[in-house]
């Protein structure tokens, strides 16, 4: 299985992970969910995303970039006083027994990984509490203080009139790659919208070709920039690990047949809803809602239901 060799899903805002801890038992016992703990967790309400946006910043731990302070990593654009490093993209918070099967997988992954190869994972934070994925509309993006406002006033306006309805995406495989904005390489799930859907999911290309646009008004580079006939369907991911070292062929293999596993069935039956946009500047959130019902929206394949 080749590396993919498009942008990283990470942003330069991205909580620090955890490094995977390997396992005692094979049989995967020690990290079942209990049923009754399950069952109360997956009965409840889910919380609306302006509640996750309020709790979304990270403590700043130092005023200069440290690699020491974040696993090693480097900021692919160095932070500037005065500056504002900024993203846009959606979430996805997985359930607890989604969470528990991705952390099965990146366990069974990080078994086969040779002593030396540190395997981190994007889905707990330092303190044990589950982290929330995305799906990457831009790259890192660094906005000036006088130009903050007015790109959130466009790219807002833009997806406001992008008539894309809330839509969902679907886990369709695993894969490694080599970013070039940052010297790690990535575990990612591709996303589709729907496996016979052509060209791939039409409502993330055009959230991305809205989100390119404006980015480009500000002199900001463009998320997945190809030449206008090349299709970027297929590059949509959820990153859900990463590693300094750079998986060979027999990993890269290893991994992909770990995924198709029976145990991991589910993985490709799970909905990821998108039913809106984030535009993280500095370390305010803003959610932008997807809307049915305005013109120029592309035919939308959705599996969420009614």
């Amino acid at each position: 299985m080749a590396l993919v060799d498009y942008s990283s899903s990470g942003s330069e805002s991205e909580p620090d992970t955890q490094p995977v801890k390997r396992r005692k038992a094979v049989d995967g016992s020690s990290r079942s969910v209990d049923g009754d703990s399950a069952a109360g967790a997956s009965s409840m309400p889910p919380l609306p995303d302006t509640f996750h946006d309020l709790y979304a910043s990270t403590v700043r731990q130092s005023v200069v970039d440290d690699p020491s302070l974040h696993q090693g990593r480097k900021r692919h654009i160095p932070h500037v006083v005065g500056n504002w490093p900024s993203h846009v993209y959606t979430e996805w918070h997985p359930s607890t027994e989604q969470h528990g099967l991705l952390t099965t997988l990146i366990a069974d992954i990080e078994e086969h990984v040779s002593s030396n190869t540190k395997l981190f994972n994007f889905l707990t934070s330092d303190l044990g509490s589950p982290l929330p994925l995305h799906i990457s509309l831009s790259r890192p993006l660094s906005l000036t203080t006088s130009a903050k406002d007015e790109f959130l006033d466009k790219i807002t306006e833009s997806f406001n009139s992008s008539g894309i309805a809330p839509f969902a995406v679907k886990p369709q495989s695993l894969a490694w790659f080599r970013s070039p904005d940052s010297d790690r390489t990535f575990l990612i799930l591709r996303v589709a919208s729907g496996p016979d859907t052509k060209p791939l999911n039409p409502e993330l290309t055009s959230l991305l070709l809205r989100s390119n646009s404006v980015a480009a008004q500000f002199g900001l580079p463009s998320l997945y920039a190809r030449s206008p006939d090349e299709p970027v369907g297929g590059a949509f991911h959820v990153s859900i690990g990463w590693t300094f070292h750079l998986p060979g062929d027999e990993l890269s293999l290893k991994t992909l047949q770990l995924f198709k596993q029976p145990k991991f069935d589910d993985i490709r039956k799970w909905e990821i809803s998108v039913l809106g946009v984030k535009v993280k500047i500095g370390n305010v959130v803003n959610h932008i809602a997807l809307k049915a019902g305005r013109s120029g929206a592309p035919k939308s394949t959705s599996f969420l239901k009614s």
